[in-house]
Formats: structure tokens, C-alpha cells, sequence
């Protein structure tokens, strides 16, 4: 049997991080928030560069944990703990200005000028030895496919897609189908270890529900 957690009013709020086009109304958010309010926790979303996120949560000090990641991350993060229940999937798509361009897989992208988000480390992964050019936000990448800069983007499908929604430009495709997909979990520093367990359980009975609706 785990021991109780005890919460104090100092340790009640947790501070999340996730990339900046990421806010509470996001999905992945409202199922982790659940959880942890299931333990007696609030947390607070704090949206930043990517990369500077999985950085600042494996760092432990402003942050105290990553909203959605995926496995891959606990073997580039060891301060950081995989809460081993999938929240969400995230998926690799490729976005272009060339509406012929249909590749379906990744060796297809050989040739393309290819803009990657920075700290979307699987998808760099997968890349291998196709050079590639980072950028800090989608909104700077869909700027670029837009200015003829670039010939693909390839992020994190939902999200990018939402960018590019609220966006006005035009002559952007999504490619279909995406060319990989993933299930994403959420992560919290080695600090809050006495979390894990309780967490976790939480996380299960919110994700559970979650599919019983949906199957409503």
C-alpha cells in the first residue's frame, strides 16, 4: 500500500509547461487537469518555445512538469517521470504549399526544404539525414511556406492545424494521411516522485471515462 500524500497550501499548485500554441482548452489539458485535481492539486498552464519547455521541465525549477509528451521524451528527459497512462495522440503532418506534393513516407521529403518546430525531437528523429531548418513557432513556419521559403512543414498535425486555421494565408495544404502518429503521455519532474502512483491511478479513471463517452 503507497503511502498517503499529504498536500500543503505552499506545494497545492503545480506549474505546467507546453509549447506556446498550447492553451487550457486544449484536450491534453483538461484530462491531466482533471487528475490532478482528483489528488488535490491545481495546476497552472505556462506555454513557452517548445524546446525551452521539455528544457525547463527536466530542469525542475520554474517548471514542474511537461503537459504532453511523447515516450520517446523519458529517454532524452532523466529528471523527468512518464505518468505511463496515453493522454492523446499527436501526429506528424506534413503541410506544404505544393499541392502535388504527396508523400507517404519519410524518405519522400528528400529534396524539400523541410521546417521542423524546434524541440519536436521525434520528428527530427525520424528525419535521419535530411537536412532540415528549425523554427521557434508555427506561425513563423506557415509564414514561410507562404513566402515560397520552405516546401514543407512537418509538426504536431491538431495543433499546427489550428495555427493555420486562425491564420490568413492561403495556398497551405495538409498532406493525407499524416505520416506517422504517436501516443503522448504526460510527464512530471523527479521531485514530485511521491505523485507518480496517486497520479497515475487518477490519470487511468479520467482516460476511462473518457473512452466511455466517446463510445456513447
Amino acid at each position: 500500500m503507497s503511502s498517503p500524500v499529504f498536500v500543503t497550501a505552499k506545494e497545492k499548485e503545480l506549474v505546467i509547461g507546453t509549447m506556446q500554441e498550447v492553451d487550457t482548452s486544449h484536450e491534453s489539458f483538461q484530462h491531466v487537469q482533471a487528475a490532478y485535481q482528483h489528488i488535490g492539486y491545481d495546476i497552472r498552464l505556462l506555454p513557452m518555445p517548445y524546446a525551452r519547455s521539455f528544457y525547463e521541465s527536466n530542469r525542475g525549477i520554474i517548471l514542474d512538469g511537461e503537459l504532453a509528451r511523447t515516450e520517446v521524451a523519458a529517454h532524452q528527459a532523466p529528471d523527468m517521470i512518464r505518468i505511463p497512462v496515453p493522454i492523446d495522440e499527436s501526429a506528424a503532418a506534413v503541410f506544404t504549399n505544393d499541392p502535388h506534393f504527396y508523400p507517404n513516407d519519410w524518405a519522400d521529403l528528400h529534396g524539400k526544404r523541410i521546417d521542423v518546430l524546434k524541440g519536436t525531437s521525434i520528428i527530427i528523429g525520424r528525419l535521419g539525414d535530411l537536412p532540415y531548418n528549425t523554427v521557434t513557432t508555427l506561425e513563423q513556419a506557415f509564414l514561410r511556406l507562404n513566402s515560397g521559403r520552405s516546401d514543407a512543414l512537418i509538426a504536431p498535425g491538431s495543433i499546427a492545424q489550428e495555427v493555420l486555421n486562425n491564420m490568413q494565408v492561403s495556398g497551405i495544404y495538409r498532406v493525407t494521411p499524416d505520416l506517422e502518429t504517436w501516443l503522448v503521455y504526460h510527464y512530471i519532474h523527479k521531485r514530485h516522485e511521491n505523485l507518480v502512483e496517486p497520479l497515475t491511478q487518477a490519470l487511468q479513471q479520467v482516460m476511462q471515462h473518457e473512452t466511455f463517452v466517446a463510445i456513447q
